[in-house]
C-alpha cells in the first residue's frame, strides 16, 4: 500500500514538474515575434506623441505656434524612445515572460496568436490601445479637479495642524 502511495506521489510530482517547465528563450522570442512586440512598442510611442500633443492642447498650449514647446516635446519623446527602445527592453521582456509563463503555457499562447482570432486581436490591438488612451485621458480630465480639491483640502488640514502645534 505504501509503495502504491509513494508511486502515485512520485508520478504526480513528476507530472507537475514537467508541466511547469520554464519557457525557453527560443519560445519566448517566437512569442515576441508572433505578437509583433517591437512594432507594438513603436505604435505605443506614436500614441504617446499624440496623447502628449492632445494634453498640451487641452491645457491651452498651442504647440504649433511655439517652437520651443515643439522642441521640448521632441527632446522628451527622443529620451523616452532611447531609454525604452526595443534594444533595451527585449532582454528584460524575455526574462519577465520566462518568469511568468511555462513552456507549455507560452506554446498555447503562441498557438492562439497564430489563429484567426489571435491575428484579429493583434491587428486590432493598436485601435484598442488608442481607444484606451483616449478613455484614460477623458477620465483624467474629470479626475484632475477632484485631485486638486483633495490636495488643497489636505494642504489646508496640514497647515491647520501645524498652526495648532505652533501655538
Amino acid at each position: 500500500m505504501r509503495m502504491k502511495l509513494f508511486s502515485c506521489a512520485t508520478v504526480l510530482l513528476f507530472s507537475l514538474q514537467v508541466q511547469a517547465e520554464p519557457a525557453t528563450r527560443t519560445t519566448i522570442e517566437k512569442f515576441l515575434q508572433v505578437t509583433e512586440a517591437a512594432n507594438m512598442m513603436d505604435q505605443a510611442y506614436q500614441n504617446m506623441d499624440q496623447m502628449t500633443a492632445q494634453m498640451l492642447a487641452s491645457s491651452g498650449l498651442d504647440i504649433s505656434k511655439d517652437p520651443q514647446i515643439q522642441q521640448d516635446m521632441q527632446e522628451m519623446n527622443a529620451l523616452v524612445r532611447a531609454e525604452l527602445s526595443w534594444d533595451k527592453m527585449e532582454e528584460p521582456l524575455i526574462a519577465l515572460y520566462g518568469s511568468v509563463f511555462s513552456e507549455a503555457e507560452l506554446q498555447d499562447i503562441i498557438e492562439f496568436y497564430q489563429s484567426p482570432a489571435g491575428q484579429k486581436m493583434l491587428k486590432r490591438q493598436p485601435e484598442l490601445m488608442q481607444g484606451t488612451m483616449v478613455m484614460m485621458q477623458q477620465q483624467m480630465q474629470s479626475l484632475m479637479p477632484k485631485i486638486k480639491a483633495l490636495t488643497e483640502k489636505q494642504s489646508a488640514a496640514r497647515k491647520a495642524a501645524q498652526q495648532k502645534t505652533d501655538q
